[in-house]
Protein backbone atom coordinates (compact mmCIF):
# COMPACT_ATOMS: atom_id res chain seq x y z
CA UNK A 1 0.00 0.00 0.00
CA UNK A 2 1.11 3.62 -0.48
CA UNK A 3 2.62 5.17 2.56
CA UNK A 4 1.03 8.10 2.47
CA UNK A 5 -2.78 6.29 1.94
CA UNK A 6 -1.54 3.65 5.07
CA UNK A 7 -0.51 7.07 7.24
CA UNK A 8 -3.98 8.75 5.92
CA UNK A 9 -5.66 5.41 6.86
CA UNK A 10 -4.26 5.25 10.13
CA UNK A 11 -5.15 8.34 11.21
CA UNK A 12 -9.07 8.25 9.95
CA UNK A 13 -9.36 5.17 12.39
CA UNK A 14 -7.70 6.44 14.94
CA UNK A 15 -9.59 9.86 14.72
CA UNK A 16 -12.86 7.51 14.20
CA UNK A 17 -11.70 5.12 17.77
CA UNK A 18 -11.60 8.74 19.67
CA UNK A 19 -15.26 9.56 18.15
CA UNK A 20 -16.74 6.11 18.85
CA UNK A 21 -14.91 6.97 22.72
CA UNK A 22 -16.68 10.19 23.31
CA UNK A 23 -20.14 8.90 21.80
CA UNK A 24 -19.88 6.20 24.25
CA UNK A 25 -18.94 8.19 26.96
CA UNK A 26 -22.14 10.62 26.20
CA UNK A 27 -24.83 7.69 26.07
CA UNK A 28 -23.32 6.47 29.33
CA UNK A 29 -23.95 9.96 30.81
CA UNK A 30 -27.12 10.49 29.17
CA UNK A 31 -28.33 7.21 30.30
CA UNK A 32 -27.23 7.56 33.71
CA UNK A 33 -25.15 4.81 33.89
CA UNK A 34 -22.53 6.03 36.22
CA UNK A 35 -20.47 2.81 36.51
CA UNK A 36 -20.25 2.92 32.56
CA UNK A 37 -19.20 6.20 32.73
CA UNK A 38 -16.29 4.73 35.41
CA UNK A 39 -14.62 2.56 33.32
CA UNK A 40 -13.71 5.09 30.62
CA UNK A 41 -11.20 6.33 33.01
CA UNK A 42 -7.47 5.07 33.63
CA UNK A 43 -7.27 4.15 37.09
CA UNK A 44 -4.60 6.71 37.72
CA UNK A 45 -6.52 9.73 36.01
CA UNK A 46 -7.34 13.53 36.20
CA UNK A 47 -10.66 14.80 35.72
CA UNK A 48 -11.74 18.45 36.54
CA UNK A 49 -14.44 20.78 35.22
CA UNK A 50 -13.55 24.13 35.27
CA UNK A 51 -14.67 27.36 34.18
CA UNK A 52 -12.99 29.10 31.17
CA UNK A 53 -11.97 32.07 33.22
CA UNK A 54 -10.40 30.45 35.56
CA UNK A 55 -8.68 27.72 33.57
CA UNK A 56 -7.29 30.28 31.41
CA UNK A 57 -5.86 32.80 34.64
CA UNK A 58 -4.55 29.26 35.52
CA UNK A 59 -6.19 29.43 38.89
CA UNK A 60 -6.86 25.85 40.44
CA UNK A 61 -10.63 26.69 41.61
CA UNK A 62 -12.58 24.04 39.85
CA UNK A 63 -16.07 23.21 40.34
CA UNK A 64 -15.10 19.58 40.18
CA UNK A 65 -11.80 18.18 40.84
CA UNK A 66 -10.74 14.03 41.12
CA UNK A 67 -7.25 13.06 40.77
CA UNK A 68 -7.50 9.75 40.69
CA UNK A 69 -10.29 6.63 39.58
CA UNK A 70 -10.72 6.00 43.45
CA UNK A 71 -12.46 9.50 43.79
CA UNK A 72 -14.38 9.19 40.47
CA UNK A 73 -15.74 6.13 42.88
CA UNK A 74 -16.75 8.09 45.85
CA UNK A 75 -18.05 10.61 43.60
CA UNK A 76 -20.55 8.00 42.01
CA UNK A 77 -21.28 5.88 45.27
CA UNK A 78 -22.20 9.46 46.99
CA UNK A 79 -24.53 10.24 44.09
CA UNK A 80 -25.91 6.67 44.16
CA UNK A 81 -26.18 6.11 47.89
CA UNK A 82 -26.77 9.81 49.84
CA UNK A 83 -27.64 12.90 47.79
CA UNK A 84 -30.59 13.83 47.26
CA UNK A 85 -31.90 15.92 43.82
CA UNK A 86 -34.98 16.06 41.87
CA UNK A 87 -34.32 13.81 39.30
CA UNK A 88 -33.04 15.15 35.79
CA UNK A 89 -31.70 13.92 32.76
CA UNK A 90 -28.76 15.09 30.32
CA UNK A 91 -28.19 15.32 26.46
CA UNK A 92 -24.44 15.50 25.96
CA UNK A 93 -23.72 17.02 22.61
CA UNK A 94 -20.34 16.52 21.43
CA UNK A 95 -19.14 17.66 18.14
CA UNK A 96 -15.49 18.80 16.80
CA UNK A 97 -12.98 16.03 18.12
CA UNK A 98 -9.88 16.75 16.75
CA UNK A 99 -6.57 14.93 17.27
CA UNK A 100 -3.75 17.72 17.67
CA UNK A 101 -0.61 15.52 18.86
CA UNK A 102 0.04 12.17 19.41
CA UNK A 103 3.43 11.62 21.93
CA UNK A 104 4.66 9.34 24.18
CA UNK A 105 1.62 6.93 23.79
CA UNK A 106 -0.57 9.39 25.09
CA UNK A 107 -3.22 11.07 22.55
CA UNK A 108 -3.77 14.65 23.12
CA UNK A 109 -7.30 15.65 22.21
CA UNK A 110 -10.15 18.52 22.15
CA UNK A 111 -13.53 18.35 21.32
CA UNK A 112 -16.59 20.81 21.95
CA UNK A 113 -19.50 19.80 24.47
CA UNK A 114 -23.19 21.01 24.61
CA UNK A 115 -25.38 19.27 28.11
CA UNK A 116 -28.78 19.88 27.98
CA UNK A 117 -30.61 18.81 31.43
CA UNK A 118 -34.00 19.01 31.93
CA UNK A 119 -34.42 18.53 35.68
CA UNK A 120 -38.50 16.81 35.97
CA UNK A 121 -41.03 19.55 35.88
CA UNK A 122 -39.12 22.36 34.64
CA UNK A 123 -37.65 23.61 30.95
CA UNK A 124 -35.12 22.06 29.45
CA UNK A 125 -31.79 24.18 29.98
CA UNK A 126 -28.24 24.54 28.69
CA UNK A 127 -26.85 23.10 31.68
CA UNK A 128 -23.05 23.78 30.20
CA UNK A 129 -21.22 24.61 26.94
CA UNK A 130 -17.62 24.48 26.17
CA UNK A 131 -14.94 22.21 25.73
CA UNK A 132 -13.25 19.14 26.92
CA UNK A 133 -8.93 19.09 26.69
CA UNK A 134 -7.96 15.34 26.71
CA UNK A 135 -4.71 13.06 27.05
CA UNK A 136 -5.89 9.36 26.17
CA UNK A 137 -3.94 6.74 26.32
CA UNK A 138 -4.35 2.62 26.03
CA UNK A 139 -5.07 0.33 28.63
CA UNK A 140 -6.39 -3.19 27.97
CA UNK A 141 -6.72 -2.52 24.91
CA UNK A 142 -8.88 0.44 25.70
CA UNK A 143 -8.74 3.86 24.87
CA UNK A 144 -9.13 5.64 28.32
CA UNK A 145 -9.54 9.37 29.29
CA UNK A 146 -5.60 9.73 31.51
CA UNK A 147 -6.95 13.35 31.97
CA UNK A 148 -10.12 14.98 31.20
CA UNK A 149 -10.70 18.52 31.88
CA UNK A 150 -14.27 20.28 31.07
CA UNK A 151 -13.58 23.91 30.52
CA UNK A 152 -16.90 25.66 30.68
CA UNK A 153 -17.65 29.01 29.02
CA UNK A 154 -19.71 30.58 31.35
CA UNK A 155 -18.68 32.11 35.28
CA UNK A 156 -21.68 30.63 36.59
CA UNK A 157 -23.98 27.25 35.79
CA UNK A 158 -27.49 27.82 35.78
CA UNK A 159 -27.97 25.13 38.40
CA UNK A 160 -25.69 23.29 40.99
CA UNK A 161 -23.40 20.25 39.55
CA UNK A 162 -24.85 17.09 40.50
CA UNK A 163 -23.54 14.72 37.61
CA UNK A 164 -20.40 14.28 35.97
CA UNK A 165 -20.17 16.44 32.23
Amino acid sequence: MNPILSAELEKVVLNHKIQTLNNEYALALDQDDLNLWLSFFSEACLYRIISRENYELNMPIAVWHSDSKAMLRDRVLALRDSTLYRPRYLRHLISGVMINQIKDDVIYSQANVLIAETVVDFKTQILLSGRYLDEIVVEDGQYKFRNRICIYDSILLPTSLVYPV
